[in-house]
């Protein structure tokens, strides 16, 4: 009897810590009276989106495109006015979706260069709801375009939304993550053929695309771009990355002929490692937008771009996430730990954090602080709407009701991050 009432208690704590990852009902701190001028917001110094459906109703699915049409103003911040028609709009997300201020994506009828960022017909609105400094998202596409870019990051720009003539708030406008030539630069295996073709894949422990599976070692997979293929292309992609993991369990898996760099590009792996460990990305521990992909021009698997920061730099309750001590992703990544193995893996580690750790401070120091001043009055109207300033938001740490500013926010950041990057400088240099 003791022996069940124990197993009765190990499955229950076992739920409890499962359910305590998830987002509960969020109270909505909407001030939905609010809804500045244009004219207001034209003086903040970021510019303005403004989309309205055609149908005038609000955006309520992931799934079914909306038509719109785009207005972007942007003069006064060095950009082009611009008016876009026949756009297409839909939800986007995850856990961020079920969220009150929601984030969408775009989609253009022919590709457009916008806000300084390159061509393409998809585009993404970031809402960074969770993060109260909207700046998290925005320091890890810095930090994957300037410091760790060895693969193609996704850029944003800070905008203020207006959906069907209502303030929404500040969101970041940026580039999604597609094979194209402006962004991930690789040949299509849908158009192509599977012999000299390259995708896009998740680690991503939902496994809600259209083409899912396991590896041998458990890592979900989720076929991300393309995503609609027949099913000699998915025992294609299957078959290639469970080599790639094959590879790198193997005994001698420094092998330079057979073992896992015949597979992986190094240089990628240690970049995305860096950015991730660096802001202690939860999402990056526990399957989940954890991007990478094959490249048939070198025959390799590339790890990135870069995805969903909002809940990183000690901006989660859950697992440690708030502390800035721990090899988190080393510890909880099955690949990476693995990695970890090879004595040269290590060594380039050490030497690419070396070589680049002043600017890493620098960027904490300077960077941080010069965007949040340049944020400050955009930020005021944002949290007019979203009055969530020293309220609980999912999934905030627990000492979020003495940041009742958003400065005060902004110093957490940089104060957590200048912590994390002292532990980690002596951390690294003591891994063998």
């Amino acid at each position: 009897m003791k022996r069940r009432y124990i197993s009765y208690i190990f499955i229950a704590t076992i739920i409890l810590a499962a359910c305590s990852h998830r987002p509960p009902a969020e109270r909505d701190y909407e001030d939905i009276s609010y809804n500045p001028f244009v004219t207001e917001l034209e003086e903040t110094g970021i510019p303005i989106i403004q989309i309205a459906t055609n149908d005038g109703q609000e955006i309520d699915s992931k799934s079914k495109w909306k038509a719109a049409i785009l207005k972007v103003t942007g003069n006064r911040c060095g950009f082009d006015d611009l008016t876009i028609d026949g756009i297409k709009i839909k939800g986007r997300g995850n856990t961020t979706w079920g969220l009150p201020k929601k984030p969408y994506t775009i989609k253009m009828v022919s590709q457009s260069e916008m806000l300084g960022m390159k061509k393409s017909k998809r585009w993404v609105l970031i809402a960074n709801y969770s993060d109260k400094t909207l700046l998290r998202n925005y320091y890890a596409s810095y930090l994957g375009n300037s410091l760790y870019n060895a693969c193609w990051n996704p850029s944003f720009k800070s905008v203020h939304l207006i959906l069907n003539n209502r303030y929404r708030g500040v969101y970041l406008f940026g580039e999604q993550i597609k094979i194209d030539k402006n962004r991930v630069n690789i040949k299509d295996i849908s158009k192509t053929g599977t012999d000299d073709g390259g995708f896009i894949v998740e680690i991503n422990e939902r496994l809600d695309e259209k083409f899912n599976f396991k590896t041998e070692k458990g890592v979900c997979i989720s076929l991300k771009d393309p995503d609609n293929v027949n099913s000699e292309i998915q025992q294609k992609v299957q078959m290639m990355i469970q080599s790639a993991e094959d590879a790198l369990f193997k005994k001698h898996l420094e092998d330079p002929e057979n073992g896992w760099r015949k597979f992986f590009d190094e240089e990628s792996v240690i970049d995305w490692y860096l950015t991730n460990e660096i802001t202690k990305n939860i999402d990056a521990a526990y399957w989940g937008s954890i991007y990478f992909y094959y490249d048939p021009n070198d025959s390799l698997f590339h790890m990135g771009p870069n995805w969903d920061f909002d809940i990183s730099c000690g901006n989660v309750y859950y697992d440690g996430g708030d502390k800035f001590s721990g090899l988190f992703i080393k510890k909880r990544s099955v690949w990476i730990r693995r990695m970890f193995s090879d004595p040269e893996f290590v060594a380039k580690l050490k030497h690419r954090w070396n070589s680049t750790k002043q600017e890493l401070y620098e960027s904490i120091n300077y960077w941080i602080p010069k965007q949040a001043a340049l944020l400050e009055n955009s930020a005021t109207y944002n949290f007019k709407k979203w009055q969530i300033l020293g309220n609980y938001v999912w999934p905030n740490e627990f000492e979020y009701s003495k940041r009742k500013t958003y400065q005060s926010e902004v110093d957490y950041l940089i104060d957590w991050l200048n912590l994390r990057y002292e532990y980690l400088d002596k951390a690294i240099n003591k891994l063998k």
